[in-house]
C-alpha cells in the first residue's frame, strides 16, 4: 500500500489501495473550474476530466466528470484525417 497520508481519507474507506499506476494533472482557470486527464503510466489509456470546486457539508470538494478517451491518431505529414 502507498504511504501518502491522504489515502486515509474517509472517502476512500471502501477501497483497498494498491500500487500507483495513474497520473492525474488538473488545470484551473482561477474561477473554480478545472480540466485535466488521468493517464495510465503503462499504456495510452486516459480519462478526461472537467469539473468545479464546490462546497459540500462545509468541505471544499473538487467534483469532476470523467470522459472515456482514445488516443488521437497521428494526422501524418500533410495533416489529412486519413494520415496522408
Amino acid at each position: 500500500m502507498a504511504d501518502h497520508p491522504m489515502l486515509a481519507h474517509p472517502c476512500l474507506s471502501d477501497l483497498v489501495i494498491g500500487k500507483a499506476v495513474y497520473t492525474t494533472r488538473l488545470h484551473g482557470d482561477g474561477r473554480g473550474n478545472y480540466v485535466g486527464a488521468t493517464r495510465e503510466t503503462i499504456s495510452g489509456c486516459a480519462i478526461a476530466h472537467v469539473g468545479r470546486l464546490v462546497v459540500r457539508d462545509g468541505e471544499r470538494v473538487l467534483e469532476l466528470t470523467g470522459y472515456l478517451t482514445v488516443p488521437r491518431r497521428d494526422r501524418g505529414a500533410t495533416g489529412g484525417a486519413d494520415g496522408t
